[in-house]
């Protein structure tokens, strides 16, 4: 009786190539490579925010406004502009700049998302900068505040140009 029965043929393909074709599964190192260093990147970048987000809060008091906000500017300003350059340095590894939309969407977002935290650091550094009073030793500080600023408001119109679909792109 089991020998009359006959089982159907299933018969499955595994397709990788675009045109139907068997291929064979390759790892792009450098596509992950840079991803991870633009997801390291802006780790960093919201890490130090809310790092000085933290210590303002909680540590700082109008007395000792300006030597306290020098002092968290001195320690979170580096690393996080390390960690914009990591960003785009992690985006010029990913590369494909233009075949890769929805990455180039991505990356749009998290340029323009650093480019927000950036200036939300370092305006609110600048404005309680300018609450406690600047005097002549607080100069270059003040200056490096409003050029911090100003490159996290470049940033964001950098990341805002990045999105595709807009029929603009940064590179023009």
């Amino acid at each position: 009786m089991l020998e009359s029965i006959e089982a159907p043929k299933v018969t499955a393909r595994v397709t990788l190539g675009a045109d139907g074709t068997m291929g064979v599964f390759r790892v792009k190192w450098r596509r992950i490579t840079g991803a991870w260093m633009m997801i390291i990147g802006a780790a960093v970048v919201v890490a130090m925010a809310a790092l000085a987000s933290l210590v303002i809060a909680n540590y700082v008091e109008w007395e000792n406004g300006v030597d306290a906000m020098q002092t968290v500017a001195t320690l979170t300003v580096p690393p996080a502009i390390c960690g914009v350059i990591m960003t785009f340095v992690g985006r010029w590894v990913y590369g494909a700049w233009y075949e890769r939309s929805p990455m180039l969407n991505a990356s749009g977002l998290l340029i323009r998302i650093l480019g927000f935290v950036v200036t939300a650091i370092f305006g609110s550094m600048l404005v309680f900068l300018l609450a406690t009073g600047i005097t002549a030793d607080d100069q270059t500080a003040a200056a490096a505040l409003g050029i911090g600023t100003t490159m996290g408001l470049a940033i964001i119109f950098l990341g805002f140009r990045m999105k595709t679909g807009s029929g603009r792109s940064y590179l023009d």
